[in-house]
């Protein structure tokens, strides 16, 4: 999925997108919710990406 895709699925700017991959923006809980959907995970799909598999 490209930045614009993902952009018009958030129905947001691909600005606004570039900028969370570039770690230049941090999503809030439902921004993260709303993220993951877009990106066909789970929210807790989307935990373990991003901070890993710890059990």
């Amino acid at each position: 999925m490209t930045i614009r895709e993902l952009a018009a699925e958030l129905e947001v700017s691909h600005s606004f997108v570039g900028k969370v991959e570039q770690g230049e923006r941090r999503l809030d809980v439902m921004e993260f919710v709303s993220y993951c959907r877009a990106l066909g995970i789970s929210d807790q799909e989307g935990m373990k990406a991003v901070y890993g598999a710890k059990n």
